[in-house]
């Protein structure tokens, strides 16, 4: 079975804005695309937002990042309504990171989103504050991710290939 120790895996409601993420971390050009199913790259696992949204999913969105490098806990600035259950991200054996999305937004709300992150059990310490759009915490993001995930980025070697 393939690792994902490699991988940084997206969890966030629809519409929170981790795909735009994903798309600016990955130098593509940003598109509006609605992450369907499991979105597997070689440095993303991108989730539906309705891992989040739909309690009935949870689960898969836990059964799904279990062994991905690192979690990116996703919440929009301009998101009224926390939807993230409480302690979630306690629930992943691994490195976790909230982060704020949408802070570009003229109705963004900083404090409350990091209270709603908190709440879902992420160290206050641990959380950004990004734009995909203006670019504000991307880089820092960037080389967050690059001293967590070793190989982020890095396309995997199978271990039957030939040398």
């Amino acid at each position: 079975m393939a690792s994902n120790k490699n991988r940084v895996a997206l969890v966030g409601k629809i519409g929170c804005g981790k795909t735009t993420l994903k798309q600016k971390l990955s130098n593509e050009n940003i598109k509006y695309k609605k992450t369907q199913a499991i979105d597997y790259t070689e440095s993303f696992i991108d989730t539906p937002g309705e891992f989040i949204d739909l309690p009935f999913f949870c689960r898969n969105a836990i059964n799904v990042v279990c062994d991905a490098g690192l979690l990116l806990v996703c919440i929009a600035a301009d998101d009224d309504q926390n939807k993230i259950p409480p302690n979630f991200a306690c629930t992943f054996n691994g490195p976790v990171l909230g982060l704020i999305t949408k802070a570009d937004k003229e109705d963004a709300n900083i404090a409350r989103a990091q209270r709603a992150l908190q709440f879902a059990g992420v160290n206050k310490k641990k959380i950004r504050v990004v734009s995909a759009y203006t670019g504000e915490g991307i880089e820092s993001l960037d080389q967050e991710i690059r001293k967590i995930v070793t190989r982020f980025g890095e396309k995997e070697k199978s271990p039957n290939a030939r040398k």
